[in-house]
């Protein structure tokens, strides 16, 4: 039995795949399974994936199509042999003591899963400099989060809140099986990420959270699905969210106020996108998925603005037209200019909203304390 097994699911990659693919292949846990996966579209992939089935015994191929990203993992999952599991998107790639970290940190622990934060990567492009920066959270995670030790996620509700990042982290097959843990098989991606960071979390008393760095999560794919945004799927996956939880409402108290805020980012957040037109149809969606939200959780979520809040809180419970928040998609622009001031763990930024004269301040102490005000008015 290997110690991890890697699941890439591959599509359209081929300027990246190379790159992924030798990042796992050169780790310094040598006792791995690479299952890669081609969605079997006509390009250099499965020519690629191939050469490295033919020199490398570790690795093997799936080439068929599969209906979607999520239906690409489920097939890594049925044949994966490894004590733990991990997936890797086909245009990142990881650092070389990833899996050999993670995988000690794993089984001195006994974790189900173990987390960690990312790098944000984007590639030198028209004269830009390749840039490699940790996560936001990073700072805030090395002061709050549990340290050598196994959680939950009611116990620590603030795991709930960060970026899903399934991918920078290892989850043990065993564990997955158990609790029948898989992908819903949506075509094209779709923002499947939703209810596996859910499921995997909420089902276990045993999450570790080992705040360093491996993963290398590139920005910079235009076709990647981050870039090319569905609000009708992500409706839809929220939708099935809430529906995990109905059995649970006890444990969506604990977590959903850290939920809530990324769940309004990616849907009434979009009103106020001035490059995306939102349509009735797609609000009057939007109120039946916040129909699942207590009024608690959304009045108790650390992250929401006293604005976001108003918003939601008027798309649950009145009848909302679209015409209401038309005129404000544009005037939210932000044109914004950015000074970062550091001393040991003392952080300032200041951001200038130049067109309706907001000023916002905020000073991140040690990753323990954060001040955040703004000067000036921002709509009535």
């Amino acid at each position: 039995m290997a110690k991890v097994s890697v699941i890439v699911p591959i599509y359209k990659v081929e300027k990246y795949l190379v790159q992924c693919i030798d990042s796992i292949i050169n780790q310094t846990l040598k006792d791995t399974e690479i299952i890669l996966v081609d969605e079997g579209d006509i390009d250099a992939c499965r020519f690629i994936i191939d050469h490295y089935e033919q020199t490398d015994n570790r690795v093997k191929t799936i080439h068929e199509k599969n209906g979607g990203y999520g239906a690409s993992v489920n097939k890594g999952f049925d044949i994966a042999t490894g004590e733990y599991i991990s997936i890797i998107e086909s245009d990142d790639f990881i650092e070389p003591t990833m899996y050999e970290e993670m995988y000690e940190y794993a089984k001195k622990l006994d974790a189900d899963v173990v987390k960690t934060p990312f790098y944000v990567y984007e590639e030198a492009k028209k004269g830009k400099p390749e840039k490699k920066e940790p996560v936001n959270y990073t700072e805030e995670m090395e002061y709050m989060a549990p340290k050598d030790r196994l959680y939950s996620a009611a116990d620590y509700p603030r795991i709930m809140g960060i970026h899903a990042s399934l991918w920078s982290a290892i989850y043990k097959t065993s564990y997955l099986k158990e609790n029948n843990i898989k992908f819903i098989t949506a075509k094209g991606g779709a923002y499947v990420d939703v209810g596996f960071r859910i499921d995997t979390l909420i089902n276990t008393n045993k999450i570790a959270w080992l705040n360093k760095c491996f993963y290398n999560y590139r920005t910079t794919n235009e076709d990647s699905t981050t870039n090319n945004y569905n609000l009708d799927a992500m409706i839809e996956r929220w939708k099935e969210a809430h529906e995990k939880f109905l059995s649970c409402m006890d444990i969506y108290e604990k977590v959903g106020p850290e939920l809530v805020w990324d769940e309004y980012v990616n849907t009434a957040g979009y009103l106020f996108n001035y490059s995306y037109k939102v349509t009735q149809k797609q609000l009057d969606k939007i109120k039946e998925i916040y129909q699942y939200i207590p009024d608690s959780v959304i009045n108790n979520a650390p992250r929401l603005t006293k604005h976001e809040k108003k918003v939601m809180f008027e798309i649950k419970h009145k009848n909302m037209k679209i015409g209401h928040y038309s005129n404000k998609s544009v005037a939210n622009k932000w044109w914004s200019s950015t000074l970062k001031l550091r001393t040991n763990n003392i952080k300032i930024n200041l951001l200038k909203k130049m067109k309706h004269k907001i000023f916002r301040i905020t000073l991140t102490l040690g990753g323990l304390y954060k001040i955040d005000f703004s000067i000036g008015k921002v709509w009535d």
